[in-house]
């Protein structure tokens, strides 16, 4: 405020110096050219010049702006240009994810032609084009996106086998993926998508060959990995036992697909069942016994202790011996009990037999036990005590008997067998094993 004030007052102090001089001697200027010539005071020529030096100030600035607008103009109708495209690809964009497939397509080919850099614009046209089943459309945007960015072959093969999973072409998406594997072998999507094309495809050999590179690469969690490795060993003992083969071919064949399993996986419950399972099918029940016997020792599980009374070993003997020798460590085994009974009736020892299903009902009443229980009882004649076992079990499997009338004559009256059928295990034999896990 004071600076201001200090300000005027000097410019009032100047204005009144130079009005003093002008009022005093307001001097003589001449000016002439030819017959012509000009009088005025020297104040209102120092005027002149000063107009006329500020006008031309004015002509040379106004020349440089016309020199210069050409290239002015060429900037903002590029800036105009960039901004229109960037607007347009991003509703071409929105248009794709919302599912508006036409106006995406539109949106994004009319952007790409306005951008230096048009990759992204072609690679969602593409996808737009696919969406509308325009094939050869598609084709050509990873075409061109291809040809303007030859350095782009990882994100143009990604969508490529992208569309072609999409379509279920497992073949051709096999195809390019395998292509980019060699560019980018690490490269977490390019994996991941393999394993997708690989289980589609039911290519276990190929899927096992892929599993350290997915663990390398965390593509998975370990705990889906080793899901996935033993889906995958699973799936390839069924293929090996169903070889074009005679059975002991097969046999041969399966045997060799267990000898590729990881040893740690050979320790596995669930792959040991799929194993003795596939065996006993093809009538291999000595090896599948065998197995189990060097198995269960280091691997207890319930599933593979029934198994191992469904298959018949070399010697039943001494593989009754063997159960009964770990029924020391597991007194209470309701399974081991029941295991027990069923290779006491292959020694063709009933009462063993009988004791050892009686013990397992005992523990918990499950429904092999209370039926082996049954049947047995049935065979040695005790009609009262089998019917009762039988309808247990029937209970259980929760079997609804119908409302209908019965004969009269108690279960006590029918006559009893003297003596216990010499054949009484060939039902058993014949039965079927529990279905696998």
């Amino acid at each position: 405020m004071r600076q201001g004030t200090f300000k005027l007052l000097l410019l009032l102090v100047a204005a009144a110096v130079l009005g003093a001089l002008i009022a005093r001697d307001p001097g003589y200027v001449l000016l002439a050219w030819g017959n012509t010539s000009l009088e005025t005071s020297i104040w209102f020529a120092l005027l002149l010049v000063a107009v006329l030096w500020l006008l031309l100030r004015l002509v040379f600035a106004v020349l440089r702006g016309i020199g210069g607008s050409p290239r002015r103009f060429g900037a903002w109708r590029h800036r105009r240009k960039d901004r229109l495209a960037r607007e347009e690809t991003t509703h071409g964009l929105l248009a794709l994810t919302e599912g508006d497939y036409a106006r995406a397509r539109k949106e994004l080919d009319h952007a790409a032609k306005l951008l230096e850099d048009p990759l992204i614009n072609q690679l969602a046209a593409a996808r737009a084009a696919h969406e509308l089943g325009d094939q050869p459309g598609c084709e050509r945007y990873l075409q061109e996106a291809l040809e303007g960015h030859p350095k782009a072959t990882l994100a143009v093969g990604i969508t490529r086998a992208e569309l072609k999973i999409a379509d279920r072409q497992w073949e051709l998406a096999l195809a390019t993926l395998l292509e980019l594997r060699k560019q980018a072998p690490r490269n977490r999507r390019v994996l991941g998508m393999l394993k997708a094309v690989y289980e589609a495809l039911e290519d276990w050999e190929a899927l096992a060959g892929l599993l350290p590179d997915l663990r390398r690469a965390g593509v998975m969690e370990e705990e889906d990995a080793g899901a996935l490795e033993r889906r995958v060993w699973r799936a390839e003992l069924h293929r090996a036992a169903r070889v074009d083969a005679d059975s002991s071919g097969r046999v041969r064949a399966l045997e060799q697909a267990w000898s590729h399993v990881p040893k740690a996986l050979r320790q596995d419950p669930e792959l040991l069942r799929v194993h003795v399972q596939e065996l006993r099918d093809l009538g291999a029940d000595e090896p599948a016994e065998a197995l189990l016997r060097t198995a269960l020792p280091k691997q207890w599980d319930d599933a593979l202790v029934n198994l191992y009374g469904w298959a018949q070993g070399a010697d039943p003997g001494a593989q009754l011996a063997e159960a009964e020798s770990w029924l020391v460590g597991r007194p209470n085994d309701t399974t081991l009990l029941l295991t027990l009974g069923r290779l006491a009736l292959r020694q063709r020892q009933w009462e063993k037999a009988r004791e050892y299903f009686e013990a397992s009902v005992a523990q918990q009443r499950g429904v092999e036990a209370e039926a082996e229980l049954g049947r047995l009882l049935l065979h040695l004649g005790d009609y009262e005590a089998a019917a009762s076992h039988l309808e247990k079990g029937a209970r259980q499997q929760r079997v609804l008997l119908a409302e209908v009338p019965l004969p009269e004559v108690p279960l006590s009256e029918v006559p009893l067998s003297e003596d216990p059928p010499q054949e009484a295990d060939s039902d058993l034999l014949r039965s079927k094993p529990p279905e696998r896990g």
